[in-house]
């Protein structure tokens, strides 16, 4: 029989027509599940993240449709991709926030324009694209309707593509790959956002299969409408909870006061956050004294050179909503601040009970660790590097509605 595939391109065939994917292409997939830079590392680990991005972008085939949101935009190797991906007739869609303008914003926009009749532009909202007040497109999403053999893939990150997220920052990105359900609740909330109109009441769920996603913003004045807070509230002791976040205010210092909580009824809490002077004080002191007085084994990535963690991420092993046994990811782009939950444009993934999953995210947790200075011991109520009970925020300190300092 002959081949009726010429051996230079694969023929997709879609509901909508015919892919022409070129071979090299096509021999490419995506590698689904989680994958995690190293600031502290080689430049490859360092990268990690943005070449995994690049690598789905340089795959995507004429045709197709990419689709980013991200906070911020400095990092010219992406741009440099989405460009190569548009000229070769890939669709490409931004929506980036407006907090900054940087010389790769200016190069897209004009590159794809602002206007979406075409199908290929760059868009931003006044503050996020959901609410009338400060606040901030803070998801970090990369969408493929097609790359290389893969279909539907969606990668949840808490990296931009940006210079601070490769060597100043520990970032993640988990990816999905043929999961339609998830990949179209994405481009739901993708297209939701680009009317720029208030909906602080946007706050749903999606599930496919195990995984779970979480849409923000969500109403609410009250912690029982905090999505973190009844999470943590379901978490039935004896169980290990562990947390790293990049910006903690008062706002919602019931958190730490639950975490305080679920350490006195018995069980294991562990914090990894970034604290530093001035502008890098994004851990409000109330915060810090809450988990000092629940005596909270906290470790402070600040000292080691100035890094940071930027993950957002709540690990969860023991009984959860009474089951024992279950072990949990939950890795969102939404910093602990009334901002991030209240208004502003975020996402969450829950990852249930998948071996392989935990495994990568608690080993990321314990690396991070390693590189960060204990500053409260669970031994004895004891702080070093900081002294909460007499530490003042600083005049420079970012406000709760403020961007994020190092981004």
């Amino acid at each position: 029989m002959k081949k009726l595939v010429h051996p230079l391109v694969a023929l997709v065939v879609l509901a909508l027509g015919i892919v022409i994917v070129p071979s090299a292409q096509a021999a490419y997939m995506p590698t689904a599940g989680a994958t995690f830079n190293d600031p502290n590392g080689s430049r490859g680990q360092q990268t990690a993240l943005m070449d995994q991005i690049i690598g789905a972008v340089n795959n995507v085939p004429s045709g197709s449709v990419i689709r980013v949101v991200a906070y911020s935009f400095d990092y010219q190797p992406v741009a440099d991709a989405l460009i190569a991906a548009k000229k070769r007739g890939a669709q490409v869609r931004l929506l980036i926030d407006s907090h900054a303008e940087t010389d790769q914003i200016r190069q897209l926009r004009s590159a794809f324009g602002t206007g979406t009749s075409d199908g290929t532009y760059l868009r931003t909202c006044r503050f996020s694209c959901m609410a009338n007040t400060d606040s901030f497109i803070h998801s970090k999403l990369y969408l493929f309707s097609r790359t290389g053999g893969a279909m539907y893939v969606s990668m949840n990150s808490s990296a931009n593509p940006a210079e601070t997220g490769v060597s100043k920052s520990w970032n993640n990105t988990y990816t999905t790959v043929g999961d339609k359900t998830l990949y179209d609740a994405n481009v739901d909330n993708f297209n939701d956002m680009l009317p720029d109109k208030t909906n602080t009441n946007y706050y749903h769920t999606v599930e496919s299969g195990n995984l779970k996603e979480y849409f923000f913003p969500r109403a609410g004045s009250t912690k029982s409408s905090d999505t973190l807070y009844n999470i943590l509230n379901d978490v039935s002791c004896p169980s290990t909870i562990r947390v790293t976040t990049y910006f903690w205010t008062s706002a919602r210092l019931y958190l730490a006061q639950k975490l305080s909580a679920l350490k006195k009824a018995g069980c294991k809490v562990e914090v990894i956050y970034p604290d530093g002077p001035g502008g890098q004080d994004t851990i409000y002191p109330e915060v810090t004294a809450e988990l000092r007085s629940g005596a909270i084994d906290t470790w402070n990535t600040r000292p080691n050179k100035g890094f940071y963690v930027h993950n957002k991420v709540i690990l969860i092993d023991g009984t959860y909503q009474g089951l024992g046994g279950q072990k949990l990811v939950y890795a969102t782009s939404q910093n602990l601040t009334l901002t991030s939950l209240r208004e502003s444009n975020e996402v969450m993934l829950r990852i249930p009970n998948d071996p392989t999953a935990y495994s990568a995210y608690l080993n990321n947790f314990q690396q991070i660790k390693s590189q960060s200075v204990k500053i409260i011991s669970s031994a004895a109520k004891t702080t070093a590097g900081v002294d909460s009970t007499s530490e003042k925020r600083s005049s420079k300190a970012p406000k709760d509605n403020s961007p994020d300092p190092d981004e």
